[in-house]
């Protein structure tokens, strides 16, 4: 599908809006992650819960310089996540994240946008899409997705789960 330069305005200004549409909900879940249980795991093959802090509060900025690149080395799943030392590392890394965005998503101009970015491993293409795609499939849905998890977590650990889009059983 082409996209029209009108389009494509309406699209950076989109995902701008959806990103910001509430920029304090994920950083409310990932300040209420208890120090005492950044180690924490749902079960066994889930990553731990500051694993997960840490993921969310980057994921913005990292898919935001992959859609720089029009291609890029996948990360090796199997191996584990980046944990945080402390839970402050995490808001501020979400900060750092969203400024990222912030700076360099509009660099992103229609021509870039339309043209394909493919995620490599062992030098071989294993998705290729467009970067707008990228951007919502990744930066946000599955951003999204993960704050859902998040939520679940701090649900399990007994803290307070804060209002995401509406209030929370905890804030009513």
């Amino acid at each position: 599908m082409q996209y029209t330069r009108r389009y494509q305005w309406r699209c950076h200004k989109h995902f701008w809006e959806n990103l910001n549409t509430n920029p304090k909900s994920p950083e409310n879940s990932l300040e209420r992650l208890p120090q005492d249980k950044l180690t924490w795991k749902p079960q066994e093959k889930s990553h731990t819960a500051g694993e997960l802090g840490l993921h969310i509060a980057t994921v913005p900025g990292g898919i935001v310089h992959l859609a720089q690149q029009d291609q890029s080395n996948l990360p090796d799943f199997s191996k584990p996540w980046p944990a945080p030392k402390n839970v402050q590392e995490i808001p501020a890394a979400l900060d750092k994240s969203v400024e990222t965005v912030r700076r360099e998503l509009p660099k992103l101009d229609d021509a870039r946008m339309q043209q394909n970015w493919s995620g490599l491993s062992n030098g071989k293409p294993i998705m290729t899409m467009p970067k707008v795609t990228l951007i919502r499939e990744i930066m946000l849905n599955h951003w999204i997705q993960h704050r859902g998890q998040l939520g679940v977590c701090l649900r399990l650990l007994g803290a307070k789960v804060p209002a995401s889009y509406g209030p929370s059983g905890d804030e009513i």
